[in-house]
């Protein structure tokens, strides 16, 4: 319902109004934040005080990720790990975690190598992918159209493993990324999160190409090249790439930046941390298997990433050995201390997809307040987001969005001039700077997505 105003009271929220800076909506829980009220008289006497955005939703200091990507994947050890990760439930690695994560898949196997990736001898040739080979017969899309539907996939590995022993030839053509593309669309499979993979025959990689040497393998990107793609990929719905960079920085403050493409389109780009250390020759040690794991999760990263205030992406293979309980009892260690981070409200773990949207939303939301009655009312205006332009975002993007206020529970969110609605509304008692108030999170799902297929190992 319309809120009616009289005349006075409209000049005097107008008086009042003030969009809030950038600088302000950015701030860390740790740093001095600074209201722009105009008139601090009228604001105590009309409304509580805002003093900006809490950098993550309450009461969690920090967020993170687990950005596993799809190679040597089986149904078999998809279903274990997600079991383990997502569910509560009873597995054979143990009680489950009850963690959002998500996954990442092939739609093609276009790999050479000969070797064995799961229990029973199970060759490459049977990775679980969308496609069979690199034809356009369905071998597991039924299963990955049901785990992108329900939250356990959000990622393309590229549109499929290309890996060849020559790593100077290559299988892949535009048309497996226009069958690919045609295929998800139809099954309304939206996925937004691209990462790159593999050697030099995966020449469908793209984000790095502008960097020259090395990365003059990637065409995904380049207009003319047979392997050109990306001017079906970013329109089908892709907004984030991994560009194939390493990175041993386990904390940023963002892992978002604008990436250029050779053929001019936009994109974001983001980081993963990928090793710990570089050889003196600065060879690349990645730590980003499942061995590696209790090298990647803490207690010294997971604490300093809950100190400042910082996000974390943190590439992984969980299904990349050939190991016969999928994850190795130290990898199950590192893992529940992860999920004890999440469960004393420090850290909160998500997939990588909200993760990204949220550092966007966190980064270039546009909002301003005003103050009626004794009430002060938050208003989100856009996002403005300055790689694909300014919107007004969905409710699910500006999930988990929080305010410092004086006063929670006179304090209103709204999405433009809406108020949204109360379910969605969470009033936080102080976090040692100021109470606040925010948009809920998303709901938490443990359930069992998990199928199996005959035929499908």
């Amino acid at each position: 319902m319309k809120r009616r105003y009289s005349q006075s009271a409209l000049f005097a929220m107008l008086l009042t109004s003030a969009l809030l800076p950038c600088s302000v909506a950015m701030a860390a829980p740790s740093q001095d934040i600074h209201t722009t009220q105009t008139s601090d008289w009228y604001n105590a006497g009309q409304g509580p005080k805002v003093y900006g955005m809490r950098k993550f939703p309450y009461p969690y200091q920090a967020m993170l990720a687990l950005s596993s990507d799809a190679d040597s994947e089986t149904l078999r050890k998809f279903n274990l790990v997600h079991r383990f990760i997502n569910t509560t439930q009873q597995t054979p690695i143990g009680r489950g975690l009850g963690l959002d994560y998500a996954d990442s898949i092939f739609m093609f196997n276009g790999n050479d190598h000969q070797a064995f990736i799961d229990l029973n001898h199970v060759p490459m040739a049977n990775e679980l992918t969308y496609f069979r080979g690199i034809t356009a017969q369905p071998y597991a899309a039924s299963v990955l159209d049901r785990y992108v539907q329900c939250g356990w996939v959000d990622t393309l590995h590229t549109y499929g493993d290309f890996s060849r022993v020559n790593e100077h030839t290559t299988v892949f053509r535009r048309s497996l990324a226009a069958t690919a593309a045609n295929a998800l669309a139809k099954r309304g499979d939206h996925i937004e999160v691209w990462t790159d993979h593999g050697n030099k025959s995966n020449v469908d990689n793209f984000g790095s190409y502008r960097r020259a040497g090395f990365y003059q393998y990637q065409q995904g990107e380049v207009p003319g090249s047979p392997y050109y793609h990306t001017d079906i990929t970013i329109p089908q719905g892709i907004h984030f790439v991994w560009p194939d960079t390493s990175s041993n920085q386990f904390v940023r403050d963002s892992v978002i930046f604008p990436l250029q493409l050779a053929d001019g389109r936009r994109v974001w780009g983001f980081w993963r941390y990928t090793n710990e250390h570089y050889s003196p020759q600065g060879a690349v040690r990645w730590n980003w298997t499942p061995y590696g794991l209790r090298e990647q999760l803490t207690e010294q990263h997971l604490r300093a990433l809950e100190a400042k205030h910082g996000y974390a992406v943190v590439a992984q293979h969980l299904c990349g050995t050939p190991y016969p309980g999928v994850l190795p009892k130290d990898a199950v260690a590192a893992l529940r201390l992860l999920a004890a981070h999440q469960h004393e409200g420090k850290v909160l773990v998500t997939r990588t997809s909200r993760l990204l949207h949220y550092n966007v939303a966190q980064q270039y939301v546009s909002y301003d307040v005003t103050h009626h009655f004794g009430r002060t009312y938050i208003h989100i205006r856009k996002i403005s987001d300055p790689v694909f332009g300014a919107h007004q975002p969905s409710i699910d993007e500006i999930r988990g969005l929080t305010f410092y206020t004086s006063d929670p529970g006179r304090t209103v969110i709204e999405l433009g001039d809406n108020p949204l609605p109360a379910p969605l509304i969470q009033h936080n008692a102080s976090d040692g700077e100021h109470p606040s108030v925010g948009i809920r999170w998303f709901p938490p799902d443990t359930a069992d997505h998990a199928l199996t297929v005959p035929n499908i190992p």
